[in-house]
């Protein structure tokens, strides 16, 4: 596996941001567009997008070739699951509803190889470079240390779960997930343009616990100002809701092409 440049960049203190492509089915036409535009990566969504390895390999072959990475989402923690996007070559898994400390654990486990997780060796794999990315210590090392573990806080259940989950050795960070937050708690969020306030008092939370643990914090922006208000706030991963962006630019275009402000 190539050293993650999403982690160069991290570790270097920037702000990086990638779409989410989750309501259009991908393609590596798409990826590296988004890449071209100056995006850092894209993830690619084996939640409600319905990626699948089959379909991961191009879009991640797609990111790669202008000079990004990317990231995969997953349901659950399954390491079978996960170990097929890992050997498309992904450079890190968001696990969505890690409600506990216990799912943190799992998903380190299930991305890490041994001695500290279960993933299985495959040195011949696109992720290992068929073969050629050196020794196969040097490929489990270089893998261990720079494949990024994110889980996505959107369950109220998760909330005080989260300083636990921070202390977990190679989970990475948090994605704050407002909306599914907001829908769990029996909230009204879509079409809303900001949190209810108690969902932002948890969201809040969330941010402050992980970056005074030294950890990632990764959040959706729908604009670009808010983006950079996320990011005066510590928010390091900004999240680019592609559904969301191609809509608000159909709709702006047709708007002012009709006149109609």
């Amino acid at each position: 596996m190539p050293t993650n440049p999403l982690r160069q960049k991290l570790a270097a203190g920037q702000a990086v941001m990638g779409p989410l492509l989750q309501e259009i089915p991908s393609s590596p036409e798409l990826v590296e567009f988004m890449i071209a535009a100056g995006f850092d990566y894209v993830i690619i969504d084996g939640e409600h997008g319905g990626a699948s390895a089959e379909t991961c390999r191009g879009l991640v072959r797609a990111a790669e070739s202008m000079g990004g990475c990317a990231l995969a989402r997953v349901p659950n923690a399954d390491p079978t699951r996960i170990l097929a996007f890992l050997d498309q070559g992904v450079q890190g898994i968001v696990l969505a509803h890690c409600r506990s400390a216990a799912d943190a654990e799992a998903l380190v486990r299930a991305v890490k190889y041994p001695p500290r997780g279960v993933r299985g060796a495959a040195t011949g794999s696109r992720a290992a470079r068929y073969g050629y990315a050196g020794p196969s210590r040097e490929h489990i090392t270089t893998s261990n240390a720079e494949t990024l573990c994110f889980g996505l806080i959107e369950d109220p259940e998760a909330v005080p779960q989260v300083r636990e989950m921070l202390a977990i050795d190679g989970f990475d960070g948090c994605f704050l997930g407002a909306g599914d937050l907001a829908l769990s708690m029996g909230l009204e969020f879509f079409g809303n343009p900001t949190p209810h306030p108690e969902v932002q008092r948890l969201i809040d939370s969330v941010r402050e616990e992980t970056l005074a643990a030294g950890k990632l914090v990764m959040a959706p922006a729908g604009s670009g100002e808010a983006a950079r208000a996320l990011i005066e706030h510590g928010v390091r991963l900004v999240v680019v809701q592609f559904g969301q962006f191609f809509r608000t630019a159909c709709s702006t275009y047709l708007r002012q092409a009709r006149g109609e402000g």
